[in-house]
């Protein structure tokens, strides 16, 4: 099970690697030799870079090569760009000590330089992940490679290698509650509080939260984190869902491989209603994945290297629980819920009810069976029960907790204890396994109400609802019981109580035993007396009850659900909130390999600070990250025009000189467009491109994920130069005077000649060199937006993820002709010492103080980040001061559409189920919002869900229309609210100027002077009868996805009434237009800018 070669490496294959031939072949032998499958690759003294890009042929790896000679970077970068693997494959200049990276972030790195360091060793150590290896050019590094602790090998004439072990503080985390034996408690001491992001993954949002959660199952093992994700596209849940497994590096977030799940439990059943077996399906152990590959698929093995399939075991069809212990697999097949009612009920595509269901053994490599149980009728196991330890197996059935041979499955003890015969779907017992004693958390006999409730005599009935059931108690009385793992006789008992819609927590650390849901005492293993007491009470949380999940621990906190990842620390107590995160629905969070891992979620809560996508996060931070301002000193890197540049006119009206047009980003411009316009020209950039920007005779535009910045002749489109940066440009270059000024995710701005590309000055705005990986890239733990803002003639720019992260965010003021450093903050809502949140919360509130990161806006006065509002000297705004601006919550980029996400005109917004789809603008709540609109001095264009009765629902609000309407409502004040829950009205009624509906998908919008201009794929998508499905999905999908060409529409402002259409080979990418000249200017979902001008 464990087939890794780890630090052991083939030294014939690597001698082949050092004695020369070609790039590609040197680099296969690297890759075998070391046994690296995938994840971070560093090359230092990447010369011209033919190795480098050799090492980053295939798809699950990320490569990055240093050089110190400026030339070599030059040449190493265009030889990558030649073989279109830039972006995935990186070049940078390195001249430093310290390696740029987070702690054991890299898996293999080759250095071919001599480095000066005499703690080069130890640098290399820190940056490599546990299992990492390193190969060294011995010539040069003599001195510091004798000092290394670890075995190092000697490889032909010139090379040397030696890798990282496994820390003993660190854990993996193999099955859905930590191991075989249920216990959901880490035994990693470097897991803590979260204070450090160390990647980041895609989805960005999980898909509804009304319904199924969008990842089911995760797990970890041997540096690599496995999980089952819906990737179906956000933008409406009546698309069919598109389960898969996805394999990535746990340390660093590449991913490996993934594989399709051809069905799923149907992803309409109603949210906090399990099934309990789902994350079970998913089991990892050393160098194997256990996994069902479909609700009704036999347990397949798999290489957890590389997706292979090694295994598939006859026989075990609609297995639903993996335990996986000693070489043996413990599968529960069959369907535990045969019988199930309850409105939140749904199972389109489901395969019927089996009429058996049974406990298996069977023989990892071999597959034999080496016994079998019957789990149906009078001998039904209950979910989620089953575990195993040493040499014993156990279970919890209707009659009792079970204790069996593990090798034979004769039953040695049987200890009597009923269970209830009806439960809700996400109910069911706790189960956990010590060295000497069994803990056993169920419900007592007894309802709400202190009434008695049969005992179930064969299969359970389910509810499945969210909701109450009247036959169904929920918050009935539960009691853990410790039974000798001996004999099964009772030792101790103690009071204890389920979750929100989850089962009791029980942890065993070391040998006192937590109880959920308050924490407050520790009970002593074996006897039960009470040996430690503290406060668990959490400060005042958002959330008005805990999340529906299981919380999970570790061998010094426990991490709990109860709005974001609240901290108990086991030896002091409460340590404090961490609402801007979250573990998602149903499932919650994964503690392992040092770091937490925070699932996307689907939540309405603290939208405007919440993380979004899969995110590993440390409790380490940078050496910088204490919140403190940064000195200019070293910042600042000036270039060969430096000085030397004309400083031109601003822009003139006519052009598009940033990030929808100006600093308010209302996406409107003074010039003009004709309404007959044809096709002038097209060029093919490639890759995800930027909305261009525009002026005199030049078209900017970014292909974000390659790094580089385009230049074309608004004339014909050929292309005039090209820059590439350190990392992503993820928007709009801005322009200014003769000047293209733009961020990158490596965390600096460059400012180049708008000529011929020449750098001016370049500006470090990163407090430290500190990468880290997001969404398959390197970025700065501090990314610069590419679209910088220009406020009164000076540069205003944010660098940093949230205000509760690596020390916060650093808003920055420069001079944009020179690059000096006019004024820097910090926004920060955790305090940089105590790891406590300094930001208000207030419980009910569903949300805190804080924000993530996006693109500045402005007017003349203030700086807006979202809902936050900074006057000229960084100072923060009170909230009842700020103007009504244009924001979005979840962020002005945010391209998925995801249900609970919007723009709006206003000053903020409502967070929770009920009051996410409410705004305000000052004390108006009638409030402009839309997926995507424009605006001028008076009214609002824009493009959104048709307001409707119940709107914090979401998904009945599928309708969309083209609107028009004033810009900021008046109205005279209203009555405070009474307290208690809304009425389910969703936020205040708009009167519209006008509204209609559209003919196609908007999703690029400008306002010229005399009309609307929109574009976007055609509206193909069509509801069958049931109104929760399309008839015709694939059409619908494949027109979101570009592959139905594009439409673009001419709208008239005064009534809503199409001007004129006209068809496109590929519609806009999203807010992807400009215009300027007299021209429209189009980025296209299949990478190309277009011109659209005047028809003869």
């Amino acid at each position: 099970m464990k087939r890794r070669n780890g630090i052991i490496l083939s030294v014939a294959a690597v001698c082949a690697f050092v004695g020369g031939g070609a790039q590609a072949e040197s680099a296969s032998e690297i890759l075998n030799a070391t046994g690296i499958h995938g994840g971070l690759i560093v090359h230092v003294g990447c010369a011209d870079g033919e190795l480098t890009a050799a090492l980053g042929v295939g798809e699950s790896f990320l490569v990055h090569g240093l050089d110190a000679d400026a030339d070599n970077v030059a040449e190493a970068r265009e030889n990558i760009r030649e073989v279109g693997l830039y972006g995935k494959a990186s070049i940078d200049t390195f001249t430093g000590d310290r390696l740029p990276y987070a702690d054991s972030l890299v898996n293999l790195i080759v250095v071919d330089a001599r480095c000066e360091s005499r703690d080069a060793g130890s640098e290399i150590l820190r940056v490599l992940t546990p299992r990492g290896v390193a190969i060294v050019r011995e010539k040069g590094n003599e001195a510091w490679l004798s000092r290394i602790p670890h075995p190092v090998s000697r490889i032909g004439d010139d090379y040397v290698m030696f890798a990282k072990p496994v820390p003993a503080e660190i854990d993996d985390w193999t099955h859905y509650l930590h191991g075989p034996e249920n216990n959901a408690v880490a035994n990693d001491a470097l897991v803590g509080p979260p204070r450090s992001l160390r990647w980041s993954a895609p989805p960005r949002w999980g898909r509804t939260h009304e319904e199924l959660a969008s990842m089911s199952a995760m797990v970890s093992a041997e540096g690599r984190l496995f999980y089952i994700v819906d990737s179906a596209p956000l933008v409406s849940v009546w698309y069919p869902a598109q389960w898969k497994l996805v394999a990535r590096d746990a340390f660093n977030g590449v991913k490996l491989w993934e594989k399709p799940i051809t069905l799923w439990n149907d992803h309409l059943r109603h949210f906090r209603s399990g099934p309990t077996h789902l994350p079970r399906r998913l089991v990892a152990v050393g160098d194997d994945v256990f996994v069902t590959l479909g609700l009704d698929a036999p347990v397949s093995r798999l290489d957890a290297a590389t997706g292979k399939v090694l295994n598939v075991y006859g026989g075990t069809e609609r297995t639903e629980e993996i335990v996986c212990h000693d070489g043996v697999l413990y599968l529960m097949v069959g369907t535990s819920e045969g019988e199930r009612f309850g409105e939140g009920l749904s199972q389109r595509g489901e395969p019927n009810p089996t009429a058996s269901r049974f406990l298996v053994a069977l023989d990892v490599e071999s597959g034999k069976e080496l016994w079998r149980k019957n789990a149906k009728g009078a001998e039904f196991i209950l979910p989620l029960s089953l575990t195993a330890f040493g040499g014993t197996v156990f279970y919890q059935d209707i009659s009792g907790i079970a204790c069996l041979d593990a090798w034979s499955g004769v039953q040695q003890w049987l200890a009597k204890r009923p269970t209830p015969s009806q439960r809700y779907g996400w109910s069911t017992s706790t189960l956990v396994i010590t060295e000497d004693v069994v803990l056993c958390a169920d419900r007592k006999m007894t309802g709400q109400a202190s009434e008695k409730v049969p005992a179930a005599a064969t299969d359970l009935k389910w509810g499945v609802t969210c909701f109450n059931v009247p036959s169904v108690s929920r918050n009935g009385a539960n009691e853990l019981i410790a039974y000798s793992m001996a004999d099964g006789r009772q030792l101790w008992s103690a009071p204890c109580g389920e979750g929100y819609n989850a089962p009791v927590d029980v942890f065993a650390v070391d040998s006192t035993v937590w109880l959920g849901p308050g924490f407050s005492q520790g009970y002593d293993l074996e006897t039960g007396e009470v040996r430690k007491k503290f406060s668990a009470k959490p400060g005042p949380v958002g959330m008005v009850h805990a999340r529906c999940y299981r919380n999970k621990a570790s061998t010094n906190f426990i991490f709990t659900g109860r709005d974001g990842i609240e901290v108990i620390d086991l030896k002091e107590g409460w340590a404090g909130n961490n609402s801007w995160v979250r573990g998602t629905c149903q499932y919650g969070i994964l503690p392992a390999n040092g770091m937490l891992y925070a699932p996307p979620d689907a939540c309405g809560c603290h939208r405007k600070a919440r993380l979004q996508g899969l995110n590993a996060l440390s409790s380490t931070l940078p050496e910088s990250a204490k919140g403190k301002p940064v000195s200019e000193e070293g910042r600042l890197v000036k270039g060969a025009a430096y000085g030397n540049t004309p400083a031109g006119e601003s822009a003139s009206e006519d052009a598009w000189p940033m990030y929808r047009y100006d600093a308010q980003r209302s996406g409107t411009t003074g010039a003009a467009v004709p309404n007959t316009v044809k096709l002038k020209w097209s060029t093919r950039i490639g890759g995800r491109l930027t909305q261009p920007t525009c002026s005199g005779s030049r078209v900017f535009v970014a292909s974000i994920d390659s790094h580089q910045l385009h230049v074309l002749s608004a004339d014909d489109g050929q292309k005039a130069w090209s820059y590439t940066a350190g990392g992503r440009i993820d928007s709009s270059p801005t322009l200014y005077k003769g000047l293209v000024i733009f961020g990158s995710a490596d965390g600096h701005v460059t400012c180049l000649d708008g000529r011929d590309g020449e750098l001016v000055w370049r500006f470090h705005a990163a407090p430290e060199q500190h990468l880290i990986v997001n969404h398959g890239r390197l970025e700065s733990s501090w990314p610069v937006h590419g679209s910088v803002l220009l406020q009164n003639d000076e540069l205003v720019f944010t660098a940093g993820r949230s205000s509760h992260l690596d020390g916060g965010i650093y808003l920055y003021r420069l001079n944009p002709l020179t690059g000096k450093m006019l004024a820097c903050s910090v926004i920060s809502h955790l305090d940089p010492v105590t790891g406590k949140q300094t930001g208000k919360e207030v419980r009910g509130s569903f949300d805190s103080e804080g924000t993530i990161s996006d693109i500045l806006s402005a007017d003349d006065k203030s700086i807006f980040l979202k809902h936050m509002c900074f006057d000229s000297s960084g100072k923060e705004v009170p909230g009842e001061n700020t103007q009504p601006h244009l924001f979005s919550a979840t962020g002005l980029l945010g391209e998925e559409w995801f249900i609970r996400t919007y723009w709006l005109y206003g000053t903020n917004t409502g967070a929770g189920y009920f009051r996410w789809a409410n705004m305000t603008s000052g004390d108006s709540t009638k409030v402009p919002a839309g997926r995507i609109m424009s605006f001028d001095d008076q009214r609002i264009y824009g493009y959104g869900r048709v307001q409707h009765s119940g709107a914090w629902t979401g998904h009945r609000g599928d309708s969309y229309h083209l609107f028009c309407s004033v810009k900021v409502y008046q109205e005279p004040p209203r009555p405070a609210a009474k307290r208690g829950r809304p009425k389910p009205k969703g936020s205040a009624r708009k009167t519209f100027i006008w509204s209609q509906k559209s003919p196609l998908i908007v999703r690029s919008m400008v306002l010229t002077a005399d009309k609307l201009i929109v574009a976007g794929p055609p509206d193909l998508a069509r509801k069958d009868e049931s109104g929760r499905s399309f008839s015709n999905p694939e059409e619908g999908l494949a027109a979101l996805a570009g592959r139905r060409g594009g439409r673009l529409a001419m709208i008239s402002t005064n009534d809503g009434t199409t001007i004129r259409e006209i068809n496109l080979d590929s519609p806009p990418i999203f807010d992807g237009m400009a215009a300027a000249g007299g021209c429209l200017y189009v980025s296209t979902v299949d990478a190309s800018l277009i011109c659209l001008g005047e028809a003869d």
